[in-house]
């Protein structure tokens, strides 16, 4: 191959560069003019949708308002506490206990079984609920459930310490 070959190639090389660039640009260009902006108003239900996303999970309340923001929620959570009637052990049990105490999971006494017997003969019923209460080994606090009261898990650990 000569010079004048090389020449000749860089010349079609660049001209068919030249031409993608200012085709793209054109391209770019006509796609923006083709481009409009979006209409607000055009859908009512998507500005709701976007004040529903931004708005504050929370809110900071001081002096009266706070007072009185605090003694509504209190209020309303009352009802839920209250509970007259004798705590269920059976009840929390299945609802929270059974998901590692029915099937041993992580090395959790079975409930109703002998190994939870020999548990309650060597360490007490006081310092089992102790352990339910803080947690002991994988077992989280509360076993994980920090809403449940002091009574509710000793009724819980009542339950799986009999004998059915």
């Amino acid at each position: 191959m000569d010079q004048t070959e090389d020449r000749k190639f860089l010349k079609k090389f660049s001209s068919i560069i030249v031409g993608f660039i200012i085709l793209t640009a054109v391209l770019i260009v006509l796609a923006l003019s083709m481009k409009g902006e979006p209409d607000p108003n055009a859908n009512p239900s998507q500005a709701i949708m976007t004040e529903e996303r931004i708005k504050p999970v929370a809110a900071v309340r001081v002096g009266e308002e706070g007072a009185a923001a605090l003694a509504q929620a209190q209020e309303a959570a009352a009802p839920a506490a209250a509970n007259d009637g004798p705590v269920d052990g059976e009840k929390v049990y299945n609802g929270l206990c059974v998901s590692c105490h029915g099937a041993g999971v992580a090395g959790a006494p079975i409930a109703h079984s002998e190994q939870m017997t020999q548990r309650l003969d060597e360490k007490g019923m006081d310092m089992l609920v102790n352990n339910a209460i803080n947690g002991i080994n994988v077992m989280p606090p509360r076993g994980g459930n920090p809403a449940l009261t002091d009574e509710e898990i000793r009724a819980s650990v009542e339950f799986m310490t009999k004998q059915l």
